[in-house]
């Protein structure tokens, strides 16, 4: 296995979403003309097809939907870890990471929060943890 893994980077669409993270914020896009909210990014609407889809700021809250362990070694995610499909409460689901303590064996349903570690590099993502 190769030990330099590629440059990471994100492109204009999704800035937002990497600005608001390094921020503190989970940002999702939301469509004015139908208000619903969406993932992935996209320049319009899943639901109605409008070109009115802004960025606006999530609650942050989220219910676990499903859960893997991933155990596989990767130069930039050392293993083990938790891969989460998570329900934000906005009616988003996406994947990130599941931390905190016994992560791996987080009831499905649980309510989460997202975290920022902004020591990330080269840019922050939202992680989430359940909530005490």
């Amino acid at each position: 296995m190769p030990t330099d893994a590629p440059e990471l980077t994100y492109d204009d669409a999704s800035a937002p979403f990497f600005e608001g993270a390094a921020r503190g914020e989970l940002m999702l896009q939301f469509c004015e003309s139908c208000e619903g909210y969406m993932w992935p990014v996209k320049y319009r609407c899943l639901h109605c097809f409008a070109p009115t889809v802004v960025w606006r700021a999530a609650s942050g809250r989220a219910t676990l939907y499903s859960l893997s362990v991933v155990h596989q070694a990767h130069p930039r995610f050392p293993g083990p870890y938790v891969l989460a499909t998570v329900a934000t409460r906005e009616g988003v689901r996406f994947n990130a990471s599941l931390v905190g303590e016994n992560a791996a064996s987080t009831p499905i349903g649980s309510e989460l929060v997202a975290v920022f570690d902004h020591t990330e590099k080269p840019f922050t993502v939202p992680r989430f943890r359940r909530v005490s």
